[in-house]
């Protein structure tokens, strides 16, 4: 075991035992040790091409410079690329090995449904939904490329123990094959001339709880990153000049 992975599980069991820390000051602290690695990319995007900004949620992004945003009003989400999906491991053909197809058309048709909804529920309205490319509308392009379901099994042994050691234990699961996983790849196109105008990609573990809720459902987990994915793009979308939109937070003591 790597030993800054024992050093954290020593550390955060013991903040939560004794309740020495605030949560939010908690929550802080852990983000950047928890956080899953950026991936290396599908080929949906050129992910080497693309940097890491400080000022937006994703691991990678890219943004033309010089387009005129105010002209587009519209924006038409396509259906969700599966055929991007980083090759199933070990851990994905042994947990789901009969249903991980059907997962994956799922979990493409609740994204897609999902990031309409997002704009759709926007007070600003800054761009409308269309169900088809208008003149001067937004393409939003997305891939699913990683998705690895939540052990409910371990899950409901974690949630057996003392408060805490589901913490731990969850700790533990970052950089394996069984933690939780979900990645995807995104652009933005003019409908009209089919330029590329933006570019995003990003890849998320489950978020670490002491006492994982959601970690009893295979997907309950994917599906809260997807729609904090969804709500980022609408907030990039309304985003004044110099605003930062951080990234959701890796941690929480909330069990849901």
């Amino acid at each position: 075991m790597r030993p800054d992975f024992v050093l954290l599980i020593v550390v955060i069991a013991g903040l939560v035992l004794s309740g020495c820390t605030t949560m939010n000051s908690m929550e802080s602290s852990m983000d950047a040790k928890l956080k899953a690695p950026p991936s290396e990319g599908a080929g949906f995007v050129p992910v080497q091409q693309m940097d890491r900004r400080s000022d937006l949620p994703f691991d990678k992004a890219w943004i033309k410079q010089g387009v005129d945003w105010k002209r587009y009003r519209t924006i038409y989400v396509t259906p969700v690329h599966t055929e991007y999906l980083i090759k199933a491991n070990w851990w994905q053909q042994n947990i789901r090995a009969d249903h991980y197809q059907q997962d994956v058309a799922d979990m493409a048709a609740f994204m897609r449904t999902q990031f309409i909804q997002a704009f759709q529920n926007d007070a600003r309205q800054r761009l409308r939904v269309v169900p088809a490319p208008q003149k001067d509308s937004l393409l939003l392009e997305m891939a699913l490329t990683e998705l690895v379901p939540s052990d409910v099994f371990l899950n409901a042994i974690k949630v057996g123990g003392p408060y805490g050691s589901g913490l731990a234990a969850a700790v533990l699961e970052r950089g394996t094959q069984a933690q939780s996983t979900v990645a995807f790849e995104a652009r933005v196109r003019d409908a009209d001339h089919r330029e590329t105008l933006a570019m995003f990609a990003d890849r998320e573990y489950a978020t670490v709880r002491p006492i994982d809720l959601k970690g009893f459902t295979w997907y309950g987990n994917a599906h809260d990153i997807i729609k904090q994915w969804s709500q980022q793009c609408v907030e990039i979308a309304n985003r004044r000049p110099g605003q930062i939109i951080k990234p959701a937070s890796t941690f929480s003591l909330k069990p849901w």
